[in-house]
């Protein structure tokens, strides 16, 4: 075989051969990264030795022994994709609330790590300490490969792997800054600046989280534009993968590895509801497979030096491996009991476990970049040779060390502290659902038995499924209104998800949903069902883009943003009418078997409130605007029959009733009505002076040119459900006149309902007394005000308008059935 063919027969077959090794690594209870470096070990040994095979064995090894894994295929050919991946894959939420301890592990830990490895490896050896340093950088990140497959088999707590996860994403970051920093001391034989070094470092590491952060929203903005084309949307996320890194670490200077972090958290965030429908799930399946592919070869590639590398160790290079390991094992248990409490009693972190800082302790392997950022060194020749080999030795001697003494002894240790085994509260809520689902299948098993002619119970019984435990201690009402709470919080968020794949809603609404429940996640897990309800309500409140184009329309007249923000605040409401329809079916058919009628009831309850407010809200707008709610109605019934009739054209193609072909027709008919129906109706406020003021009865007498001389002395004021418009006691310089929606003026011993064409907050202007109630907007509320200078001027010029406002206040403060409204 020629060259070319030689090789793509040694990768196949090397993926091929690495890949048998899942299977076994299960067998053996031993991490998959283990088996790998021990298989790319033994490929080194037989390289070394030189040994011959015949046949398609021996063209392998002749494959393997041509090729030349430069650091640059490492670096900026592997690393990005592993990168990417594991960013692509995190839980955003719990990596925020865990940020303390990640951030102290990530990057305190690994400042430390250095300088402790630095200056230990200084003592024991005859190297320079800037080289010990720049030692010390390369073996400071960590690989949670083999730490992660471990806590899968085992079921180890989510907040542990959060950690892990979080630390592993964001300290190779800090370790390349500091290896980049280090490496250009040694080559210019200079000694540490630690001043100028830290500037550097954070400068590549916020520098690097900004542009991936921006590269990243690029990217997602771009999404929109290729929706429907789902092989483009995920070469862009490749493109954006190496391209973030490269123009990084090349062009600006700053970390190519926090950039491709960053760039993969923020893109999964942005884009999750940009993508086509069916895309996010196909992107993760390939962006898992880049990820196995690259720590494969990485990993293979690496223990293939081994052997070469650690031939040559001297009693030196030993003495300086283990007071690597020692210092470095010190260093991070020092971080983790010392360093991690102060987080706690600061307020800054929730408390951690002894139990997980030991796993912390002894899982701090090391992998794929510590090797790849030794090799890199193995083409520098502005270091010595002496100096490369002595790095070399070192990091792979350390990598191998934790992969065949922590890695082997991490799961025993996590048996022993007893991680392996579910609470007694998850225990229980494991075997009641357990024992739930099995009674479900031995029914429908039953049925189907009959059905075969199996007639006898004890027949029956052969096959279905045993009790799942013996146990029958119930679960508390409080156990399982949490259970219940948390499964509606989850279901909400794969609704909105649903509901966007069907073209039923647009991207901002299906954002809005999820962060709404991301954030009743949160609180029930604090709160229970009364955190549930605080979140509920919290969402009916103004987001910060309300108040902005409220800030927009008070202070500079601008009608159009809050017009949008008005019409997306009702078309949310519309659509989480529906939502809590579903929900409440959820909660009836799947959830009340599970917790209990009872804990159901409540649940149901809590949604009925939740459903009450939102008619209320939905009433207020829809009695101010009527014609804008009939065409978002409609808008939204054409929506949700077109995604279901695209679900039933999808359903017909998987049975093979219609061709691709007339699928394809079809769906680009549907694609041409659902783009009709992206367009929002547009929301006329009804702002426009003249058409406000011909709705007050006090100007009706005024002339065209009167109009409009008030018209330059009124200022249009949008106000929201709950608004406080004026508040008792303060002195008045504002009346106000309502051309649409309702306020409660907030008399005792029964609140004044005032609605359009009437004002209030006169009484204060003409006898200059402090406010005597409150004024609430009960609806979205149009309002014209007047200030005190206008006031007066406009009186002063308008008798007969001074004798209507001077008698209406008479008449209020006389009227026993409605009092004055000095507000």
């Amino acid at each position: 075989m020629d060259g070319f063919v030689l090789a793509v027969f040694g990768l196949s077959a090397l993926l091929g051969l690495a890949s048998l090794l899942v299977p076994t690594s299960r067998r053996l209870y031993l991490p998959y990264t283990v088996l790998l470096a021990l298989f790319g070990a033994v490929l080194g040994i037989l390289l070394q030795a030189g040994i011959t095979l015949p046949g398609a064995a021996g063209d392998l090894l002749r494959a393997l022994s041509r090729f030349h894994v430069s650091s640059d295929v490492l670096i900026y050919g592997l690393l990005p994709p592993l990168l990417f991946a594991g960013g692509l894959s995190v839980d955003v939420r719990r990596l925020i609330d865990e940020i303390a301890p990640i951030t102290l592990l990530a990057v305190v830990a690994v400042m430390a790590c250095t300088l402790a490895v630095g200056f230990s490896v200084h003592l024991v050896s005859a190297m320079g300490l800037t080289v010990c340093l720049l030692l010390g950088a390369i073996v400071a990140t960590t690989d949670t490969a083999a730490v992660l497959s471990i806590f899968r088999d085992i079921g180890a707590p989510r907040r542990l792997s959060t950690i892990v996860e979080g630390e592993s994403l964001f300290n190779d970051a800090a370790a390349i800054a500091l290896f980049v920093l280090l490496l250009d001391m040694a080559m210019q034989g200079t000694e540490p600046d630690f001043i100028a070094g830290t500037l550097s470092f954070i400068w590549g590491l916020v520098g690097g989280a900004v542009f991936g952060g921006l590269a990243a929203m690029g990217a997602a903005w771009l999404v929109p534009l290729l929706r429907g084309a789902a092989l483009t949307e995920i070469t862009l996320t490749l493109v954006l993968s190496y391209l973030t890194f490269v123009v990084a670490d090349k062009y600006l200077e700053v970390s190519g590895i926090i950039a491709v972090v960053v760039a993969a958290i923020t893109f999964a965030a942005e884009a999750r509801t940009r993508v086509s429908p069916g895309t996010w799930e196909s992107l993760n399946a390939i962006w898992r497979q880049l990820d196995f592919w690259a720590s494969t070869l990485i990993f293979v590639f690496a223990a293939m030096v081994a052997p070469d590398a650690l031939k040559d160790m001297t009693a030196e290079n030993a003495l300086a491996l283990l007071a690597l390991y020692v210092s470095a094992l010190l260093t991070r248990a020092a971080i983790l009991f010392l360093l991690m409490p102060l987080l706690n009693r600061m307020g800054i972190a929730g408390p951690v476990e002894t139990r997980y800082k030991l796993v912390l302790l002894w899982g701090a392997m090391r992998g794929a970049v510590t090797v790849a950022l030794a090799l890199s060194l193995s083409d520098n020749e502005a270091l010595d040779v002496e100096t490369r080999r002595f790095i070399l030795v070192l990091a792979v001697g350390y990598v191998l060390s934790t992969l065949l003494i922590n890695a082997p002894t991490l799961r025993p240790l996590m048996r022993a502290l007893r991680l392996n085994v579910l609470d007694p509260q998850e225990k229980l809520i494991r075997d009641h659902v357990t024992r739930i689902s099995r009674t479900r299948v031995s029914a429908e098993v039953g049925r189907m038995a009959k059905g075969l002619g199996f007639v006898s119970q004890a027949a029956i019984a052969e096959f279905c499924p045993s009790e799942a435990s013996d146990d029958r201690t119930p679960l508390t009402p409080e156990i399982r209104l949490q259970v219940g709470l948390l499964a509606l919080a989850n279901r909400e968020a794969e609704l909105a998800i649903t509901y966007l794949d069907r073209g039923t809603i647009n991207r901002d609404i299906a954002d809005a949903m999820i962060e709404h429940a991301g954030i009743a996640l949160e609180s029930v897990r604090t709160g229970g069902i009364a955190g549930y309800d605080r979140a509920w309500q919290q969402f009916y409140r103004p987001s910060w883009r309300f108040k902005l184009a409220l800030f927009l329309q008070h202070r500079f007249r601008l009608e159009a943003p809050i017009a949008s923000q008005i019409a997306a605040r009702f078309e949310l409401f519309l659509v989480k009418e529906k939502l809590i329809d579903d929900l409440r079916h959820f909660v009836t058919v799947q959830l009340s078997p599970v917790i209990g009628r009872d804990m159901a009831a409540r649940m149901e309850e809590s949604l009925k409130q939740r459903a009450d407010s939102l008619r209320g809200a939905i009433a207020s707008l829809d009695l101010q605007y009527p014609d804008f709610a009939n065409l978002l109605r409609r808008r939204f019934l054409n929506r949700v029959s077109v995604g279901l009739e695209e679900a039933e054209y999808r359903a017909q193609r998987a049975q093979a009733l219609i061709s691709e072909e007339v699928f394809e027709d079809l769906k680009a008919d549907l694609a041409s009505r659902a783009l009709n129906l992206q367009r929002r109706p547009k929301l006329d406020l009804g702002l426009r002076l003249t058409a406000m003021l011909s709705k007050v009865p006090l100007f009706l007498h005024l002339s065209g040119a009167q109009l409009i001389a008030l018209g330059h002395a009124l200022r249009p004021l949008v106000v929201t459900p709950g608004e406080t418009i004026i508040k008792r006691g303060e002195r008045g310089d504002s009346m106000y006149f309502i051309t649409a929606g309702r306020v409660q003026v907030m008399l005792k011993p029964v609140p004044v309902a005032l609605g359009d064409g009437q004002f209030f907050g006169e009484v204060a202007l003409l006898t200059d007394q402090p406010r005597n109630a409150d004024v609430i907007a009960e609806t979205f509320t149009n309002l014209l005000v007047l200030k005190r200078r206008d006031f007066d001027r406009l009186l002063a010029g308008d008798e007969g308008l001074r004798d209507a406002i001077t008698a209406a206040a008479g008449a209020r403060q006389g009227a026993s059935a409605q009092p004055a409204v000095n507000a």
